[in-house]
């Protein structure tokens, strides 16, 4: 009975001390001069410090991007990843691979990427449905081999055959059948040959985070070669929490989870849900998103760069996130003067689809 007593007089004692700290806090937030909204705004400043990733290694960005070309002055750069004394700079990247001049994510575009003296290529990362990681860009085939099916429903065994040269309009060039590649593949090439990746992930599963990993684990030259980006953010933040190492870059397009389609900026393609709920759901998140871009997503992610499609870029854009240490890169610059005024003007990477000038 009195190891009972005890417990109970202990656990009197610790609830008077719970019940008076309590009260004091109450009292200090009702009747102390600092008003509610400083309060929740240290509580937010506080949550965000505490689930930031950490910043990236500015050496290991330099490796992956090369230096900012809108800080250099034009006799330091050089397009080639190690020269005599000049200093790499990532002018332009194919857009999976240059789809225009060869089909688009194929080992051949990568290949003729290098012939061309372009050392950077951007690949769409996808799995199938027995979660065999690929390179290929559409939820569907029909767009590229003519044949009708959903990526996501199809195995390996059932993809690795088809022909995603069928549909393009210079496939008479094309020697043979190009197919689909595997994303340790894609990987290979590219590192034997130093062309330097992005990444783009396609899959909003959060399990695609894993596949990542395992990657730059079992190919560490990743880390100077690769940085990795998508339109979810919740990847990238999964992934950069994860292994603070790897370089990350946010895509961004305007009206992402709404539309399917980007458009310019002040128009607005087909909805993905022809449910008028979820479009305004979805139009909301769209909104919310992209308030909390530029003010807090960025810096929780920790990202190096941000991907903006080409119509949305100026002058004060770039500079409202040069201010903010992330680099501006733009997608997809195919004419000739757009790619002059990108590259001279505004002294931004750019994605092209063809490298053709």
């Amino acid at each position: 009975m009195s190891d009972f007593l005890k417990i109970l007089f202990s656990s009197i004692t610790l609830w008077i001390y719970f019940d008076t700290i309590w009260y004091i806090t109450i009292s200090l937030l009702y009747y102390f001069s600092i008003p509610w909204i400083v309060w929740g705004s240290f509580t937010v400043f506080v949550i965000i410090r505490i689930i930031k990733n950490p910043p990236p290694d500015q050496k290991i960005v330099n490796q992956v991007l090369g230096l900012d070309p809108i800080k250099l002055q034009a006799n330091e750069l050089s397009s080639e990843s190690k020269t005599n004394g000049k200093q790499f700079c990532m002018k332009v990247v194919a857009h999976r691979g240059g789809g225009y001049d060869y089909p688009e994510n194929s080992l051949s575009a990568f290949s003729n990427s290098k012939k061309k003296g372009c050392n950077a290529v951007e690949f769409d990362l996808v799995r199938t449905k027995d979660n065999i990681p690929i390179i290929f860009h559409d939820e569907t085939i029909e767009r590229l081999t003519g044949k009708s099916g959903f990526i996501k429903d199809m195995t390996w065994d059932e993809l690795k055959q088809l022909d995603i040269g069928y549909n393009h309009p210079l496939k008479e060039k094309f020697m043979g059948t190009e197919t689909i590649a595997l994303f340790n593949d894609a990987i290979e090439f590219c590192l034997k040959n130093e062309l330097h990746l992005f990444i783009d992930i396609k899959d909003s599963n959060t399990e695609i985070v894993q596949v990542i990993l395992d990657a730059y684990k079992k190919y560490p030259d990743l880390y100077e070669y690769a940085a990795i980006t998508s339109f979810y953010p919740i990847i990238i933040y999964m992934i950069r929490r994860r292994d603070r190492r790897i370089i990350t870059c946010l895509s961004y397009k305007p009206r992402i989870f709404s539309s399917l389609s980007h458009g310019k900026s002040n128009s607005c393609g087909p909805h993905r849900s022809k449910n008028i709920f979820n479009h305004v759901l979805m139009s909301i998140i769209d909104m919310i998103h992209d308030w909390a871009l530029s003010r807090f997503t960025y810096r929780i992610l920790e990202i190096s760069a941000v991907l903006l499609h080409k119509d949305i870029i100026s002058p004060l854009v770039i500079n409202e996130w040069n201010s903010k240490g992330i680099r501006v890169i733009a997608w997809s610059v195919n004419l000739p003067s757009e790619k002059m005024h990108f590259t001279k003007v505004l002294k931004i990477t750019y994605l092209t689809d063809t490298l053709l000038t």
